[in-house]
């Protein structure tokens, strides 16, 4: 990654639960903005690479964000091993199709030799304080990190301020998740993952009694529960299910529940700022930021924490995430965005996703 010229050819990736999206620059120039559904690439991984060689072929990649899941501390795809595989994705055996698949992906990226690197997740991050990862896993996935590199770089030229200077919380709502993660001044302080929040289909934190009851969880678990099973209409799509909501006295119940669960976490991630006064604005990113009905709901919600507004896009298609991991790309190889690498520390990241858990668990059964 130590390259002495100015322009570089980079590649962002986002494997969402909706979809993956591909966004690509050669400066700032875009190449490549495009999305392909999750289901058919869980089917056949070798589109995911057919993708990349085709930009590849044309403009010669000088480095890819790949697809990072839980992260790892800053580490180049060609050094990827099956623990680090094991550790971006937190899955055993057979436990879903989905993330089988992602595991075929990385290990095909791998052996097509593109320059690439698996970037960290918020736990990684040294500007999180030790004591706020204690017993947490999902403190935001890697790509939350990408998408805060937007929300920074969003921040900076509307207030024409160094990233130093940006201070903000930003809300993701997936089409499956939600997260809440901290930034003051430039740095993410804290975060709140997608396990731990009500989504349109994770049920978010498990109460430790239903935990113990349900005995046996499995990831599945942890996609469901959310806003579509609540509304009784899991089959739906996010968008399908806001406007039901309009009419529909169950699903009202459900989005109420879902807005609730949103004000805990970000009135809850205030606390960790130095002062509250430093909150400038809440950034809303994520599909379900871009339905008008659920971003009223959102903003009217949390108006007594500071202003909200839908974070900038730099693409047409792809999301915030996949642009901020393209962005972070050129910022790695010494681009535009190196001052906002180097305030995130993303070089200095370290340890491993599951340091600091004080619960008792076997750790030898991870395979």
């Amino acid at each position: 990654m130590k390259m002495s010229r100015s322009q570089y050819t980079v590649l962002g990736i986002d494997p969402g639960s909706k979809s993956w999206d591909f966004f690509g620059l050669e400066n700032e120039k875009i190449i490549l903005d495009t999305s392909l559904p999750t289901k058919d690439l869980m089917r056949d991984p070798q589109k995911v690479i057919n993708l990349i060689k085709s930009l590849d072929d044309k403009k010669k990649i000088d480095l890819m964000v790949a697809p990072s899941g839980f992260g790892l501390p800053l580490k180049d795809i060609k050094e990827l091993n099956e623990k680090d595989i094991f550790l971006t994705l937190l899955k055993f055996g057979k436990d879903t199709e989905k993330l089988l698949g992602l595991r075929e992906i990385l290990r095909l990226i791998k052996k097509e030799n593109i320059p690439g690197v698996i970037v960290p997740g918020v736990k990684h991050l040294p500007t999180v304080p030790k004591s706020r990862k204690i017993n947490k896993v999902d403190m935001g996935t890697a790509d939350k990190l990408c998408t805060t590199f937007t929300g920074i770089k969003d921040q900076m030229e509307t207030k024409k301020i160094l990233p130093q200077k940006t201070n903000f919380i930003l809300l993701e709502i997936g089409y499956g998740f939600t997260a809440v993660i901290a930034v003051e001044n430039g740095q993410i302080i804290d975060g709140i993952g997608g396990s731990n929040i009500m989504g349109f289909r994770a049920c978010g934190s498990l109460d430790g009694e239903l935990a113990y009851l349900i005995r046996t969880i499995k990831k599945k678990n942890i996609y469901k529960g959310g806003v579509a099973y609540i509304s009784g209409y899991a089959d739906l799509s996010l968008k399908e299910i806001t406007i039901l909501a309009e009419k529909d006295e169950q699903t009202r119940f459900a989005f109420n529940a879902y807005i609730s669960s949103v004000q805990k976490a970000v009135f809850g991630i205030t606390s960790s700022f130095s002062n509250k006064n430093k909150i400038e604005e809440i950034l809303l990113a994520g599909r379900g930021a871009e339905i008008s009905y659920l971003r009223n709901k959102i903003i009217k919600s949390l108006k007594d924490i500071a202003p909200a507004r839908l974070m900038n896009s730099y693409s047409q298609i792809a999301k915030r995430a996949a642009q901020g991991a393209a962005f972070m790309a050129n910022g790695l190889l010494g681009g535009k965005y190196k001052p906002i690498v180097d305030n995130l520390k993303i070089k200095d990241s370290s340890g491993s996703i599951l340091d600091d858990i004080f619960i008792p668990f076997n750790k030898n059964n991870l395979k």
